[in-house]
């Protein structure tokens, strides 16, 4: 029993003080008792001073309110089936990865993992009174530091914390199996960050408050890409977009729609370069096939509508008005250099103006 057991008869025999050695054991008894008390002693003293050059403070400071989170005997595990697969194909969160990086898309603007907080201490799971469990650091019964968090819905947070709140990277994976990576700030992502939908859809780039801001990528599952600017999540700015169908288009974008100047080609090789309103052709642009056809003009809600010029051949063009895709009013038609100014409906010459 305790330390003495380990020691050979030869050695128990120099260590034991021959008096005590009786038939009757009493004695020997309590000195082994004593023996034992002291190395625990001994023990206890030394964790406790290791501790204390560990976090230059006792950690019982640290320690949150009994009131604010009561202390668990045992980590859960029964995650949601969906958190369980995105956590077996992510693996477990890497803090060095993010701590030594020289990616800056892998360094927090935020905050910083300083040596200060490396020494806090990393206490067992707490229940909080929202319901959620949390295993990490503490400061000053704060969570800070790096700590795990899951709440009762199944969702898992792990990463860096600050006062309470998600700061600095970190990873959290929702309970429908979305999973965003990168800066948090007063639990919000705020900076760079990639966020992947259970749909497949991935987004990477700037994040304010939570929402997609500035310049960033997205994909979707049909191979859609867009590349450009965001504002509250929205494709807003410039930006191009490379679509599945093998599509282009290049130029501004207003929350999601093809707004202002752009060009957009097809992938049997018509293009169209000039105003766009709702995703639709508006206003003045040039619109070319690839049989040489062309036409600038006037468009409204993707038809030719107002004043326009349709080149058919480099013999034959026809210059004047349009209304809903159509020659409509006043217009002129060229073939061979031959002038005639003529009056159309609907597409139809109804009149020739001139005397030939």
């Amino acid at each position: 029993m305790g330390v003495c057991c380990t020691h050979s008869h030869e050695k128990f025999e120099n260590f034991i003080p021959p008096e005590l050695i009786k038939e009757d054991n009493k004695a020997y008894d309590l000195f082994a008792l004593k023996i034992q008390k002291h190395y625990k002693g001994y023990k206890a003293r030394k964790l406790y001073h290791k501790m204390k050059i560990k976090t230059e403070e006792s950690p019982v400071v640290h320690h949150p309110k009994p009131e604010i989170a009561q202390k668990l005997s045992q980590t859960p595990t029964d995650y949601a089936l969906t958190v369980q697969k995105a956590l077996y194909k992510l693996g477990p969160f890497r803090y060095n990865d993010f701590i030594n990086s020289d990616d800056p898309n892998k360094r927090s603007t935020n905050f910083q993992f300083t040596d200060e907080d490396k020494k806090l201490p990393f206490l067992e799971p707490h229940r909080l009174i929202d319901g959620a469990i949390y295993i990490g650091q503490w400061k000053n019964g704060m969570k800070w530091g790096k700590g795990k968090q899951i709440w009762p819905d199944g969702s898992v947070y792990e990463g860096f914390w600050q006062q309470n709140k998600a700061c600095g990277i970190g990873r959290l994976i929702h309970q429908n199996g979305d999973v965003y990576i990168g800066d948090w700030l007063d639990d919000k992502c705020h900076g760079f960050g990639v966020y992947t939908h259970n749909d497949g859809t991935i987004y990477k780039g700037n994040w304010i408050e939570d929402k997609q801001e500035g310049d960033g990528s997205e994909e979707y599952p049909d191979g859609t890409i867009y590349k450009g600017q965001f504002l509250n999540s929205m494709k807003h700015g410039e930006g191009e977009c490379f679509y599945s169908n093998k599509n282009y288009y290049k130029g501004e974008f207003q929350y999601n729609f093809l707004h202002g100047q752009g060009k957009f080609v097809w992938s049997d090789g018509k293009e169209y370069e000039g105003a766009w309103e709702n995703n639709q052709m508006h206003g003045y642009g040039e619109f070319k096939w690839p049989d040489g056809r062309s036409y600038k003009g006037q468009y409204k809600n993707d038809l030719k509508d107002g004043e326009g010029e349709f080149i058919i051949d480099e013999n034959t063009r026809y210059k004047g008005s349009w209304k809903n895709g159509k020659q409509h009013g006043d217009g002129v038609l060229v073939v061979n250099d031959i002038i005639r100014p003529g009056v159309w409906c609907e597409g139809i010459r109804i009149q020739w103006k001139d005397k030939f």
